[in-house]
Protein backbone atom coordinates (compact mmCIF):
# COMPACT_ATOMS: atom_id res chain seq x y z
CA UNK A 1 0.00 0.00 0.00
CA UNK A 2 1.25 3.58 -0.64
CA UNK A 3 2.28 5.77 1.51
CA UNK A 4 0.33 8.85 0.46
CA UNK A 5 1.99 11.04 2.81
CA UNK A 6 5.27 10.63 1.49
CA UNK A 7 5.63 13.04 -2.06
CA UNK A 8 9.00 12.35 -4.03
CA UNK A 9 9.94 14.28 -6.84
CA UNK A 10 13.04 12.07 -8.80
CA UNK A 11 15.09 14.08 -11.25
CA UNK A 12 17.23 12.81 -13.27
CA UNK A 13 19.54 13.56 -16.95
CA UNK A 14 18.51 10.30 -18.91
CA UNK A 15 15.65 7.84 -18.66
CA UNK A 16 17.83 5.40 -18.59
CA UNK A 17 16.95 1.37 -17.22
CA UNK A 18 17.93 1.56 -13.92
CA UNK A 19 16.22 5.11 -13.30
CA UNK A 20 13.03 3.81 -14.90
CA UNK A 21 13.70 0.52 -12.16
CA UNK A 22 14.06 3.06 -9.18
CA UNK A 23 10.91 5.16 -10.07
CA UNK A 24 9.03 1.28 -10.58
CA UNK A 25 10.14 0.51 -7.48
CA UNK A 26 8.74 3.72 -5.28
CA UNK A 27 5.82 4.27 -6.76
CA UNK A 28 4.63 0.86 -5.43
CA UNK A 29 5.54 2.88 -1.39
CA UNK A 30 5.05 6.04 -2.18
CA UNK A 31 3.86 8.86 -4.69
CA UNK A 32 6.71 9.66 -7.17
CA UNK A 33 6.81 12.53 -10.18
CA UNK A 34 10.03 12.15 -12.59
CA UNK A 35 11.29 15.16 -13.45
CA UNK A 36 13.65 15.67 -16.44
CA UNK A 37 16.83 17.76 -16.19
CA UNK A 38 17.65 18.14 -20.19
CA UNK A 39 20.61 17.59 -20.99
CA UNK A 40 21.51 16.58 -24.25
CA UNK A 41 22.10 20.27 -25.59
CA UNK A 42 24.55 22.41 -23.57
CA UNK A 43 24.11 25.21 -24.76
CA UNK A 44 20.67 24.97 -23.33
CA UNK A 45 21.51 24.01 -20.31
CA UNK A 46 21.02 27.53 -18.82
CA UNK A 47 17.29 27.05 -19.84
CA UNK A 48 16.84 23.77 -17.88
CA UNK A 49 18.73 25.86 -15.03
CA UNK A 50 15.91 28.08 -15.10
CA UNK A 51 12.84 25.60 -15.95
CA UNK A 52 13.63 23.86 -12.59
CA UNK A 53 14.04 27.01 -10.33
CA UNK A 54 11.01 27.98 -11.67
CA UNK A 55 9.55 24.35 -11.12
CA UNK A 56 10.96 24.17 -7.84
CA UNK A 57 9.29 27.73 -6.38
CA UNK A 58 6.48 27.08 -7.38
CA UNK A 59 5.59 23.53 -6.79
CA UNK A 60 8.72 22.42 -4.97
CA UNK A 61 6.92 22.65 -1.47
CA UNK A 62 4.42 20.27 -1.95
CA UNK A 63 7.37 17.15 -2.61
CA UNK A 64 8.89 15.33 1.11
CA UNK A 65 11.82 14.35 -0.44
CA UNK A 66 13.87 15.25 -3.66
CA UNK A 67 15.67 12.17 -5.44
CA UNK A 68 18.91 13.16 -7.80
CA UNK A 69 20.23 10.03 -9.80
CA UNK A 70 23.60 11.11 -9.76
CA UNK A 71 25.48 14.62 -8.89
CA UNK A 72 25.80 16.73 -11.14
CA UNK A 73 24.58 20.20 -12.60
CA UNK A 74 20.55 18.94 -12.68
CA UNK A 75 21.07 18.31 -8.56
CA UNK A 76 22.19 21.74 -7.71
CA UNK A 77 18.76 23.78 -7.33
CA UNK A 78 16.92 20.84 -5.56
CA UNK A 79 20.14 19.94 -2.88
CA UNK A 80 19.83 24.18 -2.33
CA UNK A 81 16.15 24.48 -2.03
CA UNK A 82 15.99 21.26 0.30
CA UNK A 83 18.43 22.81 2.84
CA UNK A 84 16.68 25.65 2.73
CA UNK A 85 13.13 24.53 3.42
CA UNK A 86 14.39 21.61 5.76
CA UNK A 87 13.61 18.83 3.27
CA UNK A 88 15.49 15.60 2.21
CA UNK A 89 17.65 15.63 -0.58
CA UNK A 90 18.96 12.41 -1.37
CA UNK A 91 21.65 11.63 -3.96
CA UNK A 92 22.13 8.27 -5.69
CA UNK A 93 25.70 8.16 -6.87
CA UNK A 94 26.14 5.58 -10.32
CA UNK A 95 29.89 6.47 -11.07
CA UNK A 96 30.50 9.02 -13.15
CA UNK A 97 29.78 12.07 -10.35
CA UNK A 98 32.60 10.14 -8.14
CA UNK A 99 35.05 9.62 -10.51
CA UNK A 100 38.48 11.72 -11.91
CA UNK A 101 40.14 9.96 -14.71
CA UNK A 102 41.77 12.88 -16.77
CA UNK A 103 43.92 11.00 -18.80
CA UNK A 104 40.62 9.38 -20.82
CA UNK A 105 38.63 12.47 -19.34
CA UNK A 106 36.23 10.95 -17.38
CA UNK A 107 34.40 11.69 -14.17
CA UNK A 108 32.73 15.04 -13.00
CA UNK A 109 35.72 15.87 -11.30
CA UNK A 110 37.58 15.95 -14.57
CA UNK A 111 35.73 19.06 -15.71
CA UNK A 112 35.94 22.17 -13.25
CA UNK A 113 32.35 23.40 -13.08
CA UNK A 114 31.08 19.80 -12.89
CA UNK A 115 33.26 19.12 -9.68
CA UNK A 116 32.00 22.59 -7.98
CA UNK A 117 28.01 21.07 -8.90
CA UNK A 118 29.25 17.77 -7.73
CA UNK A 119 30.24 19.27 -4.08
CA UNK A 120 27.92 21.58 -3.81
CA UNK A 121 25.02 19.05 -4.42
CA UNK A 122 26.73 16.98 -1.69
CA UNK A 123 27.15 19.00 0.82
CA UNK A 124 23.87 19.99 1.37
CA UNK A 125 22.51 16.33 0.69
CA UNK A 126 20.63 14.88 3.22
CA UNK A 127 21.82 11.51 2.25
CA UNK A 128 24.04 9.68 -0.14
CA UNK A 129 23.74 6.73 -1.76
CA UNK A 130 25.66 5.06 -3.89
CA UNK A 131 25.31 1.87 -5.26
CA UNK A 132 28.62 0.52 -4.60
CA UNK A 133 31.22 1.30 -1.95
CA UNK A 134 34.29 2.52 -4.18
CA UNK A 135 31.75 5.05 -4.97
CA UNK A 136 32.09 6.99 -1.74
CA UNK A 137 36.18 6.36 -0.94
CA UNK A 138 38.36 3.50 -2.47
CA UNK A 139 42.25 2.68 -3.20
CA UNK A 140 41.96 0.90 -6.44
CA UNK A 141 45.52 -0.57 -8.27
CA UNK A 142 44.17 -1.79 -11.39
CA UNK A 143 44.95 1.48 -13.24
CA UNK A 144 47.62 3.53 -11.45
CA UNK A 145 48.22 6.22 -14.77
CA UNK A 146 45.70 8.00 -12.49
CA UNK A 147 45.01 8.91 -9.08
CA UNK A 148 43.98 5.29 -7.47
CA UNK A 149 41.92 7.27 -4.51
CA UNK A 150 38.71 7.73 -6.00
CA UNK A 151 35.26 8.77 -4.69
CA UNK A 152 33.21 11.16 -3.57
CA UNK A 153 34.54 11.82 -0.06
CA UNK A 154 38.29 12.19 -1.31
CA UNK A 155 37.28 14.79 -3.98
CA UNK A 156 34.94 16.73 -2.05
CA UNK A 157 36.69 16.43 1.60
CA UNK A 158 35.68 17.41 3.77
CA UNK A 159 32.50 15.64 3.37
CA UNK A 160 30.86 14.25 6.62
CA UNK A 161 27.28 13.81 4.85
CA UNK A 162 25.86 10.04 5.88
CA UNK A 163 25.88 7.45 3.28
CA UNK A 164 24.08 3.83 2.88
CA UNK A 165 25.30 1.72 0.20
CA UNK A 166 22.07 -0.24 -1.92
CA UNK A 167 23.03 -1.74 -5.00
CA UNK A 168 20.62 -2.30 -7.82
CA UNK A 169 19.13 -5.39 -8.63
CA UNK A 170 18.26 -7.96 -11.34
CA UNK A 171 15.12 -9.57 -12.34
CA UNK A 172 15.70 -13.49 -13.15
CA UNK A 173 12.60 -14.46 -14.97
CA UNK A 174 14.05 -11.48 -17.16
CA UNK A 175 17.41 -12.60 -17.45
CA UNK A 176 17.84 -16.74 -17.71
CA UNK A 177 19.47 -18.63 -20.35
CA UNK A 178 18.07 -18.91 -23.45
CA UNK A 179 17.55 -22.52 -24.71
CA UNK A 180 20.18 -22.24 -27.88
CA UNK A 181 23.79 -22.95 -28.90
CA UNK A 182 26.67 -21.48 -26.40
CA UNK A 183 29.51 -21.09 -28.70
CA UNK A 184 32.52 -22.65 -27.23
CA UNK A 185 35.26 -20.02 -26.32
CA UNK A 186 33.39 -16.69 -26.99
CA UNK A 187 33.39 -13.95 -25.61
CA UNK A 188 30.40 -10.70 -25.11
CA UNK A 189 30.34 -7.26 -23.38
CA UNK A 190 28.62 -4.20 -23.60
CA UNK A 191 29.84 -0.39 -24.18
CA UNK A 192 28.11 2.61 -25.50
CA UNK A 193 29.78 5.42 -26.60
CA UNK A 194 32.57 3.72 -28.12
CA UNK A 195 33.76 7.04 -29.31
CA UNK A 196 34.14 9.02 -26.04
CA UNK A 197 35.96 7.49 -22.81
CA UNK A 198 33.88 4.18 -22.81
CA UNK A 199 36.83 2.52 -25.28
CA UNK A 200 39.40 2.77 -22.70
CA UNK A 201 37.42 2.94 -20.00
CA UNK A 202 34.88 -0.15 -20.45
CA UNK A 203 38.49 -2.17 -21.45
CA UNK A 204 37.15 -2.32 -25.05
CA UNK A 205 41.12 -1.58 -25.96
CA UNK A 206 41.90 -4.75 -24.04
CA UNK A 207 39.50 -6.51 -25.43
CA UNK A 208 40.22 -5.74 -28.54
CA UNK A 209 44.27 -6.64 -27.50
CA UNK A 210 42.71 -10.18 -26.37
CA UNK A 211 40.73 -10.92 -29.60
CA UNK A 212 44.76 -10.02 -31.15
CA UNK A 213 46.62 -12.86 -29.28
CA UNK A 214 43.48 -15.74 -29.51
CA UNK A 215 41.92 -15.40 -33.35
CA UNK A 216 40.72 -18.75 -32.64
CA UNK A 217 38.08 -17.23 -29.72
CA UNK A 218 35.06 -15.46 -30.77
CA UNK A 219 34.40 -11.94 -29.79
CA UNK A 220 31.36 -9.68 -29.44
CA UNK A 221 31.06 -5.59 -28.71
CA UNK A 222 27.34 -4.36 -28.28
CA UNK A 223 26.06 -1.01 -27.96
CA UNK A 224 28.53 0.47 -30.95
CA UNK A 225 29.65 1.21 -34.75
CA UNK A 226 32.27 -0.04 -35.99
CA UNK A 227 33.22 3.41 -37.48
CA UNK A 228 33.84 4.78 -34.45
CA UNK A 229 36.68 2.72 -33.37
CA UNK A 230 39.75 4.06 -32.96
CA UNK A 231 41.86 1.08 -33.67
CA UNK A 232 41.58 -1.65 -36.79
CA UNK A 233 38.90 -4.33 -35.85
CA UNK A 234 40.24 -8.32 -35.48
CA UNK A 235 38.43 -10.12 -37.89
CA UNK A 236 37.29 -12.41 -34.92
CA UNK A 237 34.99 -9.76 -33.34
CA UNK A 238 31.72 -8.66 -34.16
CA UNK A 239 30.80 -5.00 -33.65
CA UNK A 240 26.71 -4.68 -33.02
CA UNK A 241 25.25 -1.25 -32.24
CA UNK A 242 22.77 -1.18 -29.67
CA UNK A 243 19.96 -4.07 -29.23
CA UNK A 244 16.72 -3.90 -28.28
CA UNK A 245 16.80 -4.53 -24.28
CA UNK A 246 14.15 -7.56 -24.26
CA UNK A 247 16.66 -9.25 -26.20
CA UNK A 248 19.84 -9.00 -24.44
CA UNK A 249 19.56 -12.44 -23.18
CA UNK A 250 19.85 -14.23 -26.51
CA UNK A 251 22.92 -12.58 -27.17
CA UNK A 252 24.23 -13.26 -23.65
CA UNK A 253 23.24 -16.81 -23.87
CA UNK A 254 25.11 -17.61 -26.97
CA UNK A 255 28.56 -16.53 -25.49
CA UNK A 256 30.39 -18.51 -22.66
CA UNK A 257 32.36 -15.39 -21.11
CA UNK A 258 31.45 -12.10 -20.24
CA UNK A 259 34.27 -9.33 -20.30
CA UNK A 260 34.08 -6.58 -17.92
CA UNK A 261 38.06 -5.36 -17.98
CA UNK A 262 36.58 -1.70 -16.73
CA UNK A 263 38.84 1.06 -15.06
CA UNK A 264 35.85 3.04 -13.40
CA UNK A 265 32.42 1.59 -12.66
CA UNK A 266 29.70 1.78 -10.51
CA UNK A 267 27.60 -0.76 -10.35
CA UNK A 268 27.90 -2.28 -13.88
CA UNK A 269 24.49 -4.02 -15.11
CA UNK A 270 25.16 -6.16 -18.53
CA UNK A 271 28.01 -8.20 -15.99
CA UNK A 272 25.33 -8.81 -13.96
CA UNK A 273 22.62 -10.00 -16.57
CA UNK A 274 24.83 -11.39 -18.20
CA UNK A 275 25.51 -13.80 -15.16
CA UNK A 276 21.44 -14.43 -15.13
CA UNK A 277 22.20 -15.71 -18.31
CA UNK A 278 24.87 -18.13 -17.61
CA UNK A 279 27.84 -16.22 -18.94
CA UNK A 280 30.99 -16.46 -16.67
CA UNK A 281 32.45 -13.28 -15.77
CA UNK A 282 36.13 -12.21 -16.28
CA UNK A 283 36.59 -8.98 -14.38
CA UNK A 284 39.17 -6.13 -13.24
CA UNK A 285 39.76 -5.78 -9.92
CA UNK A 286 38.14 -2.37 -9.70
CA UNK A 287 34.52 -1.08 -7.79
CA UNK A 288 32.07 -3.78 -7.40
CA UNK A 289 33.21 -6.55 -9.75
CA UNK A 290 34.52 -8.16 -7.54
CA UNK A 291 31.65 -8.40 -5.62
CA UNK A 292 29.60 -9.24 -8.40
CA UNK A 293 31.34 -12.14 -9.92
CA UNK A 294 32.09 -13.71 -6.21
CA UNK A 295 33.37 -17.25 -5.95
CA UNK A 296 32.20 -18.15 -9.73
CA UNK A 297 34.24 -16.26 -12.34
CA UNK A 298 37.95 -15.07 -12.49
CA UNK A 299 39.28 -11.69 -12.02
CA UNK A 300 42.08 -9.53 -13.12
CA UNK A 301 44.40 -7.71 -10.63
CA UNK A 302 46.02 -5.31 -12.81
CA UNK A 303 45.83 -3.53 -16.20
CA UNK A 304 48.74 -5.53 -16.90
CA UNK A 305 48.23 -7.44 -20.83
CA UNK A 306 50.21 -10.47 -19.77
CA UNK A 307 48.11 -11.04 -16.63
CA UNK A 308 45.17 -10.19 -18.88
CA UNK A 309 46.20 -13.13 -21.46
CA UNK A 310 46.95 -15.34 -18.65
CA UNK A 311 43.87 -15.18 -17.30
CA UNK A 312 42.12 -15.63 -20.18
CA UNK A 313 43.94 -19.01 -20.65
CA UNK A 314 43.10 -19.64 -17.29
CA UNK A 315 38.90 -19.38 -18.13
CA UNK A 316 39.19 -20.98 -21.22
CA UNK A 317 41.08 -23.66 -19.67
CA UNK A 318 38.93 -24.77 -16.36
CA UNK A 319 37.19 -27.98 -16.54
CA UNK A 320 33.72 -27.24 -14.61
CA UNK A 321 32.52 -24.57 -16.87
CA UNK A 322 28.65 -25.68 -16.98
CA UNK A 323 29.02 -25.65 -12.95
CA UNK A 324 30.39 -22.47 -12.61
CA UNK A 325 27.86 -20.61 -15.09
CA UNK A 326 25.13 -21.98 -13.17
CA UNK A 327 27.06 -20.80 -9.80
CA UNK A 328 27.27 -17.51 -11.47
CA UNK A 329 23.19 -16.97 -12.06
CA UNK A 330 22.96 -18.03 -8.88
CA UNK A 331 25.15 -15.61 -7.03
CA UNK A 332 23.44 -12.51 -8.99
CA UNK A 333 19.82 -14.28 -7.99
CA UNK A 334 21.47 -14.44 -4.42
CA UNK A 335 22.87 -11.63 -3.69
CA UNK A 336 21.30 -8.96 -6.09
CA UNK A 337 17.67 -10.68 -7.25
CA UNK A 338 14.40 -8.87 -7.78
CA UNK A 339 13.13 -7.27 -4.50
CA UNK A 340 16.63 -6.68 -2.43
CA UNK A 341 17.11 -2.60 -3.42
CA UNK A 342 13.10 -2.25 -3.23
CA UNK A 343 13.57 -3.36 0.50
CA UNK A 344 16.03 -1.08 1.46
CA UNK A 345 15.07 1.95 -0.51
CA UNK A 346 11.66 1.35 1.28
CA UNK A 347 13.15 1.06 4.57
CA UNK A 348 15.27 4.46 3.59
CA UNK A 349 12.09 6.56 2.75
CA UNK A 350 10.65 5.43 5.49
CA UNK A 351 13.29 6.58 8.19
CA UNK A 352 13.50 9.51 6.49
CA UNK A 353 9.79 10.44 6.63
CA UNK A 354 9.82 9.33 9.82
CA UNK A 355 13.01 12.07 11.11
CA UNK A 356 12.16 14.90 8.97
Amino acid sequence: MKNKSTNILYIYTARRSFVNTDIRLLEKHFKVTPYHFKTDNKKRTPLSFLRQFIFLLTAGWKYDSFVCFFAGYHSVLPSWFAKWTGKQCILFLGGTDCFNYPSFRYGNFTKRWYAWATCFSAHRASMLVPVSRNLIESNSGYYTVDSTMQGIYHWCRPLEVPHKVIALEYNPTKFYPVARHRSTNSFISVAFGIEGSSFVRKGIDKMIMIATHFPQYTFTIIGCEAKDFPVQIPSNVSVLPPVPYDELPEYYSSHEFYLQLSIAEGFPSAICEAMLCGCIPIGSDVAAIPEIIGNAGFIVRHRDDALILETIQQAVAYEHKESMAVAARQHIIDSFGEGKREGELFTLFRQTATSS
